[in-house]
């Protein structure tokens, strides 16, 4: 989850401000999130004796531990990557529209980043389409213990698709890849009076 939610506050920076995040050296400082902060919180609930046989709930026992641990976070980061990937997406549709039609470098290199942007917000969506199963859950369980079996369903189906949701969205960048023109080649000519540009055909 917190992959995802810095690959969507990434895209977001990315399209506001044209410059992407400092991850450091190795994106290090990306690892020591997304690895560091879990890692507290599974020693926090193993020392305080929350580990169990739950099955679909990543052996966690316990409502406060279960609340705290997978309703809390999933919500706030629907919610959080909701906001972001609207916003991003407005970005998007307004960058290209600006850039049709246009050349020169300035011009390749925001088509860039706007490309780079539409696959990294990819990956936001794969994380709706993976978590919103159990988000829905844990709001049903904040509202009565009566969960359908249906619902279990859909929780242990959709958060185990992560993988095949991934492999997808590489193979629409692998396409996206082959796909990408040549780079237009242009003409300088310099005269006494003006320096125009025109496009090579």
């Amino acid at each position: 989850m917190l992959l995802v939610s810095l690959i969507a506050v990434n895209a977001f920076v990315l399209m506001r401000f044209g410059k992407n995040l400092d991850l450091g050296k190795w994106d290090w400082k990306l690892h020591l999130i997304t690895f560091g902060f879990p890692f507290v919180e599974c020693l926090v609930v193993t020392l305080a004796g929350e580990i169990g046989p739950t099955g679909a709930y990543c052996g966690v026992t316990g409502e406060i531990s279960n609340l705290f641990l997978t309703t809390i976070p999933v919500l706030i980061v629907l919610t959080l990557n909701s906001i972001i990937y609207t916003l991003t997406w407005f970005k998007i549709r307004s960058e290209t529209k600006r850039l049709a039609g246009t050349i020169g470098e300035k011009a390749n290199s925001d088509r860039k980043s706007t490309q780079a942007a539409k696959t990294m917000s990819l990956f936001v969506l794969v994380f709706f389409i993976q978590w919103w199963a159990l988000a829905v859950f844990g709001v049903w369980v904040l509202v009565t213990n009566q969960v359908p079996f249906a619902m279990f369903l859909l929780v242990t189906s959709f958060s185990n698709i992560g993988g095949i949701l991934n492999g997808i969205v590489f193979l629409i960048m692998r396409r996206n890849r082959t796909r990408q023109p040549a780079p237009t080649q242009t003409v300088v000519t310099v005269s006494k009076n003006q320096t125009e540009a025109t496009e090579a055909k």
